[in-house]
């Protein structure tokens, strides 16, 4: 079973939940480049919508997300990684501005930025869980 001991959570001030929100939050904008793929295979309006409603709830959860980090910040007074940070404000930000594409009308609201949103959201996200893996392993004892 694997722990984190009280050095292990340095630079991780996050609250109960704080984790599962993330998660899902990445679930969410993952989901929303495989919409995105099959509205450009089938045009059937549906998958647009799909979209637009799972870039919301990211969002959402991501906001959430983040008000827990910063209470957390503050309680736990400790210093984050500011690179994963900034990755991940990134990811907000491209979410942001891909829900804002999203919601035009039909063909043009998916094909080319938000498909292309979606892609570089989701290796954005890729990109900051490899760092902060990475970055977490060492302080982890077994």
């Amino acid at each position: 079973m694997r722990t984190l001991t009280s050095a292990g959570r340095r630079g991780w001030a996050s609250l109960p939940g704080q984790e599962t929100l993330r998660y899902f939050a990445a679930a969410f904008f993952a989901l929303t480049l495989v919409t995105d793929w099959a509205y450009t295979q089938t045009m059937v309006l549906m998958w647009r919508d799909f979209s637009a409603w799972l870039l919301f709830a990211g969002l959402v959860a991501a906001g959430v997300a983040v008000v827990l980090w910063l209470i957390g910040l503050v309680v736990y007074r400790e210093h984050p990684f500011w690179t994963v940070v900034f990755l991940n404000a990134l990811v907000l930000i491209t979410a942001v501005v891909n829900s804002l594409v999203h919601a035009g009308d039909g063909w043009t609201s998916i094909v080319p930025w938000g498909i292309g949103l979606s892609l570089v959201t989701c290796v954005l996200m890729l990109v900051s869980t490899t760092l902060r893996r990475t970055a977490l392993r060492p302080m982890q004892r077994i």
